[in-house]
C-alpha cells in the first residue's frame, strides 16, 4: 500500500518528531508521533475553449500550454471562456502515531469525497482522498537504524530513520496508526476588468 510506505517514511524519517513534555510519562507515551502538511497552487488562464469538442488550453505565467478534453462531469463548461483564470490547490496531510498497549486497533479505512459548482457558475470542484491504516513494527535494526513495518495486506516496509533517539523509542510489536488526506480544490474565476 503506497500510503503505507509514505507514512512510514514520515513518520520514522522526520528530523521533526515531537516529543513528550511531561517528564512523568511513562516510556511507552513518550514515543514519537508526527504530523506533516504541504499546499501546492497553480494557476493557468484559459486560452481557448471549444464548447463542441470540449478541448481546453491552458497557459501559465511561463508560456507552457496544456490542451486536454474536458470531462463529461465538468458540466459548467459553457460558462469556461478565455481569460479565465484556473487555480489549483492541493492540500496533503499526514499524522501518526504509535498506540497504546491494550488500545483498540482501528479498522484500516479508505473514503473520498467530491463536490463540484451548481449548474450555471462557473467551473469548480472539490476532491478528497483519506485513508487510515494500522502498521505494526516487526523488525528493528538499530545500529543501522532502520525499521520494518508490516501493513494490513502484510507487505513488509524497512524504512532508514534519521534520528536514533526516535529508533530507540519503539519496539518490535507496537502498533503505528497512519492517517492520510490528500485534497484538492480547482476554481475558476474572471479577472476584474473583463
Amino acid at each position: 500500500m503506497q500510503i503505507a510506505r509514505l507514512a512510514a517514511l514520515l513518520i520514522l524519517g522526520s528530523a521533526l518528531m515531537a516529543q513528550a513534555s511531561d517528564k512523568n510519562k511513562t516510556k511507552h507515551q513518550d514515543k514519537p508521533t508526527f504530523h506533516a502538511s504541504k499546499t501546492e497552487t497553480v494557476t493557468s488562464k484559459v486560452k481557448a475553449v471549444d464548447q463542441k469538442t470540449r478541448m481546453v488550453t491552458l497557459v501559465n505565467d511561463s508560456g507552457e500550454e496544456v490542451t486536454f478534453k474536458a470531462d463529461q462531469r465538468v458540466k459548467n463548461l459553457p460558462q469556461l471562456k478565455a481569460g479565465d483564470v484556473v487555480t489549483a490547490t492541493v492540500t496533503e496531510s499526514i499524522s501518526a502515531r504509535v498506540l497504546k498497549p491494550g488500545e483498540a486497533i482501528p479498522q484500516a479505512s479508505e473514503g473520498s469525497s467530491m463536490a463540484t459548482a451548481p449548474q450555471g457558475a462557473k467551473p469548480a470542484a472539490y476532491a478528497a482522498k483519506e485513508a487510515l491504516i494500522v502498521a505494526t513494527i516487526v523488525a528493528i535494526d538499530k545500529d543501522n537504524m532502520v525499521v520494518t513495518l508490516k501493513g494490513p495486506q502484510g507487505n513488509t516496509y524497512p524504512v532508514k530513520a534519521r534520528e536514533k533517539k526516535n529508533v530507540d523509542k519503539l519496539a518490535v510489536g507496537d502498533n503505528v496508526e497512519i492517517h492520510a488526506t490528500k485534497a484538492m480544490v480547482v476554481e475558476v474565476t474572471t479577472p476584474k476588468g473583463k
